[in-house]
């Protein structure tokens, strides 16, 4: 069972992220089979770093593209501006221009972040909500948690592996090859995993 208190005692979020998200989580880890103590640790490790903002896990449901230099814009997506022929200045500080044009609008949303056309499709066909036409949906707290449930363990199917504790799995399914904060995705899932324990 994730109450508040829980939440903030497995991840360090504030209350007031704890406080909006943690019903939600609770029942989509309830409905997507996250909860065993292993497994919850580990999810609950990929979503404070999924989700981390300037206030702390839980406190950043949609991707950040308010860029604010051209160069930073060249650093960060170099298949467009440096490679692909666009201009940079032209998407400085313009979110919603960048994200139609690296991903059609459908730009990191969620706790865990959703991000492209297939994956809002894919969760879309099996949640039953329409999150390709509406996109912003993800952002509202009960569909930011239930897709993040979702995404770890159907679509990219983590259980198994967080079941065997492999944290470095999990999280290459969830981040991909890169593995962001690998050693910070490890903290947060022995912090949560001891306080599930207990």
């Amino acid at each position: 069972m994730i109450d508040v208190q829980t939440l903030i005692d497995c991840t360090g979020a504030s209350r007031i992220s704890s406080e909006r998200y943690a019903w939600h989580l609770n029942d989509g880890m309830s409905r997507f089979r996250i909860t065993s103590a292993a497994v919850a640790a580990c999810f609950l490790g990929q979503v404070a770093i999924e989700s981390e903002g300037r206030d702390g896990p839980l406190s950043e449901v949609e991707e950040g593209l308010n860029y604010t230099s051209a160069d930073r814009l060249r650093d960060i997506f170099p298949s467009l501006f440096v490679r692909g022929g666009y201009r940079a200045a032209d998407y400085v500080r313009k979110p919603a221009a960048l994200s139609n044009l690296r991903y059609k609008g459908f730009h990191g949303r969620g706790l865990i972040q959703l991000t492209w056309e297939a994956a809002y499709r894919a969760a879309s066909d099996a949640l039953g909500f329409d999150y390709v036409d509406n996109p912003a949906l993800v952002l509202e707290p009960e569909h930011a948690a239930l897709t993040a449930c979702w995404f770890f363990a159907e679509y990219k199917g983590c259980l198994p592996a967080a079941e065997r504790g492999d944290i470095y799995e999990v999280t290459g399914r969830v981040n991909g090859p890169a593995r962001l904060k690998l050693a910070e995705r490890k903290a947060i899932t022995a912090r949560a995993y001891k306080v599930l324990s207990t």
